[in-house]
């Protein structure tokens, strides 16, 4: 598949590593122009994003059928009817994407997490605009399993889809701090928590990847009958 191909009004997914951290970002198609896609601006809390010349950056697309990724895009700023864009662009083919390919590991760990609340702050006078403030709440959660895109967890806490989570796993790679959006959620009838989520991370350390390929082989290793090696994870 070519960016060519890509059509208006769909969601792309942009994965960026920066500097030992791992960014997700989805934005809408607003124009696609031969080897180039724009989508609206990304943006949070009213701070344009900035590309750096460094920055390696894929872009996945989802068609009627499969997934689509192009790695080592270009990034850049253009306008379109008026309004900025970021745009993408790349010559090459797109490569079918599985995301589940990515290994999961089952962790079962208990963790203090929290959720962010975005609050509406009442302004100092009446000709100051509203702003967005956020806040953290704390609870205890299960994590059930983990990967390099999300984890599972078990939470009595009661979160919507949408809900933004964060929590840091001390490791024996130090402290690997994610932040995710919670993509599903289910009712739980058999264990002490009530709820199970599926968590899809936005920004994680790059560590994780070496720490779970590490974990998973030493749990090949005593399923095979290896010698017996102590996860040294905190």
């Amino acid at each position: 598949m070519l960016i060519k191909d890509i059509l208006l009004g769909k969601k792309l997914e942009i994965l960026v590593d920066r500097e030992g951290y791992h960014y997700r970002f989805v934005s809408k198609v607003e124009g696609v122009a031969g080897n180039s896609v724009a989508v609206t601006v990304i943006a949070a809390k009213g701070r344009m994003f900035h590309f750096e010349e460094a920055d390696n950056v894929s872009i996945v697309y989802r068609s009627s059928e499969r997934m689509w990724k192009w790695d080592h895009v270009k990034a850049g700023l253009a306008r379109l009817e008026g309004s900025t864009v970021h745009t993408f662009s790349s010559k090459e083919q797109g490569q079918i994407y599985n995301r589940r390919e990515a290994f999961r590991v089952p962790i079962g760990e208990s963790l203090l997490m929290r959720r962010i609340v975005t609050q509406r702050a009442e302004p100092v006078n009446s000709s100051a605009e509203k702003t967005n403030a956020e806040a953290e709440v704390t609870f205890d959660a299960l994590l059930a399993d983990l990967s390099v895109g999300g984890a599972g967890l078990y939470a009595n806490e009661d979160m919507e889809v949408g809900t933004v989570i964060v929590f840091e796993m001390p490791t024996n790679l130090g402290i690997l701090a994610c932040r995710g959006e919670i993509v599903r959620r289910s009712e739980v009838y058999d264990k002490p928590f009530r709820h199970f989520y599926g968590c899809e991370f936005t920004v994680v350390k790059k560590e994780l990847e070496r720490y779970l390929f590490e974990r998973q082989r030493l749990m090949l290793q005593r399923e095979r009958g290896g010698e017996s090696v102590r996860l040294k994870d905190r």
